[in-house]
């Protein structure tokens, strides 16, 4: 049976997945290997998504692994009987012969999936969730993203039959996640769940006013061993990786948005325009406005 019709006979529950695959065409099915070459790690389906709501549906019992990494919006995926955010700059990994659901939650909702195949697959799903739950958030300096960026670029312009290059693109992504999932988990456990709890709360609370006495009261760790265990994970001080997403937030609003550079200041966590300007240039080389201007020049 082709994968295009094993999709379609899992699917449980809505047409928001067989719209994407028929209507929108923006999953692409990608014929089944030779059998000489099933062992390989392959790609069954692949696609980049830009959805918007109402957007849900549900899978059961499909014979293969698939990889969600969120760009923009927000998702959930109900997995295991728990809610899991897919929030930008994250992947999610799960094994798809469990039922699950896919929903948006903020628009619009733009991600990359991947459906794999194969018999290392499997060794490499067990070890990811030995490391942690189904959700991985990228470390500052992760060559995962454009590693995707990559494997995504060379499927479109390639013929489907280089099953060879998509095999090595995968394992090297898969190879990246377990490295990063490792040095997460590194040191003494608790300590380590602390900082990688402030790096998520840097990552979705970005706009707030977090201060290092503020996580130091609220994790009752000091902040000095705050700095060096952040340091030591994510190669770069706390306050400067929360200036980073700051920066990456306004770069898109800029872009995405003709909202001026004070909103867009204030919008991000900056309530002194000039703090966001300076900070701007120092991240960039370039003020807000220059930024946008290059891009629409």
């Amino acid at each position: 049976m082709s994968f295009q019709k094993s999709l379609a006979k899992a699917l449980v529950t809505h047409d928001s997945l067989r719209d994407v695959i028929y209507n929108q065409k923006a999953l692409n099915i990608l014929p089944l290997p030779v059998s000489h070459a099933e062992g390989l790690v392959h790609i069954n389906a692949y696609g980049s998504i830009c959805v918007n709501r109402p957007y849900h549906y549900e899978l059961s019992t499909l014979d293969s692994f698939c990889m969600f990494y969120t760009q923009e919006g927000e998702g959930i995926l109900s997995f295991n009987n728990q809610c899991l955010n897919l929030k930008p700059g994250t992947l999610a990994f799960i094994d798809c012969s469990q039922q699950h659901g896919v929903e948006i939650k903020k628009s619009p909702w733009t991600y990359k999936v991947l459906f794999i195949s194969g018999a290392l697959v499997g060794h490499f799903y067990d070890s990811f969730v030995e490391e942690g739950d189904n959700v991985h958030s990228f470390m500052p300096d992760s060559s995962i993203p454009d590693k995707l960026n990559l494997l995504f670029e060379f499927l479109s312009n390639s013929p489907d039959n280089l099953l060879l290059i998509h095999s090595k693109y995968i394992c090297d992504i898969l190879f990246e996640l377990l490295i990063e999932r490792s040095k997460l988990q590194k040191s003494n456990p608790v300590t380590c769940n602390c900082i990688y709890k402030i790096k998520h709360e840097f990552d979705c609370k970005y706009t707030d006013n977090i201060t290092l006495e503020f996580l130091e009261q609220k994790y009752h760790i000091s902040k000095y061993h705050i700095c060096r265990e952040f340091i030591k994970r994510f190669h770069m001080p706390p306050i400067k990786y929360l200036n980073y997403r700051k920066i990456e937030a306004a770069k898109e609003a800029l872009l995405n948005t003709d909202k001026k550079v004070v909103e867009i200041g204030r919008l991000v966590g900056y309530d002194n325009p000039n703090n966001f300007i300076r900070n701007f240039k120092k991240y960039t080389g370039l003020t807000p406005l220059e930024y946008r201007k290059q891009f629409y020049a």
